[in-house]
């Protein structure tokens, strides 16, 4: 294609051959340089209004994609376009993109823009949109003011005899040092793990103007302050923190050493309370994060042995009546019959568990999903009581079932609301007590459907009860730290009322027992 353009003098067949070069482009670099070469051909085979189509579609990259010297190629297209004789806000706001960006720009790069901005502002269709070149123009300029600033000083660094700010090097050599005027404050720390030494530069202007401000305000001095070597008479040292640098304060109009010892004394103030604040705010989020640390490490342990445990019991039962029914014992068929009853049992409560484990994943993850159709609530609930039936047998326990019959439907996923009743029975299995009664109710109550499970145990403490619903809480007190559990069961209760447009209750007094009350519209209350 460029054989074409430039020796062949063909620049029609050109554009043909670029816009197979940018159909052959296997990433955004090659695709953009085809298109703007396109370009160019296009406008040299007299097709400007082709051309500056494809000269706009090389703005909406920005400044991603760069060619050799680092220059963005959607700056070369708005160039073309300037010569063209277009001028509009697509340009102005890709140039001021750049101008925004956080990178650090080249020199060739800023120049560029600088003389970019200088056009549109001649080009610019109206007074807005030159009054937004102009200041285009001014950022661009102070930008590279900066950046030749930055350039200076890389050339200046190593005869500033500087050495790192936490090293050890000589007492007579300056840790700190000025640059430049308006000063910039040169220096040099080191990371500590056999990294390069860094080389810092701060840019006084900004500081010591806030300062002057603030004196200015004042009504005992109006002054200027200015950062000078450490070594100037009229200077006051900065302090150990900044080594080689000291602080001269001029009152205006000859006035006296009280004036300036008052802005000193404010000075001074100032930055005590910045650095105080800026410690005692760093060591908040220090001693935050380590806690939280620590309390996510003690919740992951806590859960992992949690965990092992439940599933350690049930695996344990299982295993000692399987080997026993291997050796062909017991040879009595109800000892048979009640060995395989407790094997069913625990494979139940070992499904549960996981259940409660893998359902507990998905809603972290935003991957769990209901599937909710009309149901009969009276339905599921006797479904729940009968799978509770062998463990409440094994632990004399009692389950008084009282269901509404006359219940209207409900849009219910039958298998989500079976595993909030299984873990709220189970909870109350495991936190009865001495009592052996459990009461399992289903009502309606002002449009809704209610399921109760009651205990006559131990208890909740007024402050924990909205606590127990929280992702691995567990309550502890001396009578319940023997009690197995993972912590998930009520976070799961929760979770499936919500998403059933419900609410999960408790009431509670320590020693009297506990009632959860899962509540989910019906039907008819919807309608």
């Amino acid at each position: 294609a460029e054989r074409a353009e430039f020796a062949d003098n063909a620049p029609a067949r050109a554009a043909d051959l670029y816009r197979t070069a940018l159909q052959a482009a296997q990433s955004p670099v090659q695709a953009l340089h085809a298109r703007l070469f396109l370009a160019r051909s296009l406008a040299e085979a007299g097709r400007p209004r082709d051309a500056t189509a494809q000269y706009r579609r090389l703005l909406a990259p920005g400044l991603d994609v760069v060619d050799q010297q680092g220059i963005p190629l959607a700056l070369y297209a708005t160039s073309r376009l300037l010569e063209m004789g277009v001028a509009d806000s697509a340009m102005l706001r890709c140039l001021q993109e750049a101008t925004a960006s956080d990178r650090w720009l080249p020199p060739p790069t800023l120049y560029l823009l600088r003389d970019l901005a200088t056009d549109l502002v001649e080009s610019a269709p109206d007074s807005v949109a030159q009054g937004a070149a102009r200041r285009l123009v001014e950022d661009v300029s102070r930008e590279i003011s900066r950046t030749e600033r930055a350039q200076a000083l890389q050339q200046d660094f190593r005869g500033l005899g500087l050495h790192p700010l936490n090293g050890s090097g000589p007492s007579s050599r300056p840790e700190w040092a000025l640059h430049g005027s308006p000063p910039w404050l040169a220096g040099m720390t080191s990371p500590g793990d056999g990294g390069d030494t860094i080389a810092v530069a701060v840019r006084s202007g900004p500081v010591l103007a806030s300062l002057e401000s603030g004196t200015a305000s004042s009504r005992d001095v109006v002054g200027e302050v200015e950062v000078v070597s450490e070594a100037r008479p009229d200077g006051e040292p900065l302090g150990p923190g900044f080594p080689g640098l000291a602080v001269r304060f001029a009152a205006p109009n000859g006035e006296g050493n009280a004036m300036v010892g008052t802005v000193r004394w404010w000075f001074y103030l100032a930055g005590l309370s910045l650095v105080i604040g800026v410690t005692l705010f760093g060591a908040y989020l220090l001693w935050r994060d380590v806690r939280r640390e620590v309390e996510l490490a003690a919740t992951r342990s806590g859960f992992v042995s949690a965990v092992s445990h439940e599933l350690k019991t049930p695996l344990s039962a299982i295993r000692m009546c399987a080997e026993t029914l291997q050796m062909g014992r017991p040879a009595q068929p109800s000892a048979r019959t009640e060995y395989l009853g407790i094997i069913v049992n625990e494979s139940e409560r070992l499904t549960r568990l996981l259940n409660n484990v893998l359902d507990f994943s998905k809603i972290e993850e935003g991957r769990k999903t209901y599937r909710r159709e009309p149901r009969r609530l009276g339905e599921i609930v006797r479904v729940s009581a009968r799978a509770m039936q062998y463990p409440l047998e094994q632990g004399h326990f009692t389950l008084h079932l009282e269901v509404d019959e006359d219940l209207p439907p409900a849009r219910v996923d039958a298998d989500a609301i079976e595993q909030a009743i299984l873990n709220l029975l189970a909870n109350a299995m495991k936190y009865s007590g001495d009592s052996r009664n459990i009461d399992l109710r289903l009502r309606a109550v002002d449009g809704e459907a209610v399921i109760e499970v009651a205990d006559r145990g131990v208890g909740i403490e007024p402050a924990e009860q909205e606590r127990i619903f929280e992702r691995f809480y567990r309550v502890t007190t001396p009578t319940e730290d023997g009690v197995p559990g993972t912590g998930l069961g009520l976070t799961l209760v929760r979770h499936i009322a919500h998403a059933h447009d419900g609410r999960i209750t408790v009431e509670s007094m320590p020693g009297a027992g506990s009632t959860f009350s899962l509540f989910i519209p019906l039907e008819e209350a919807e309608s």
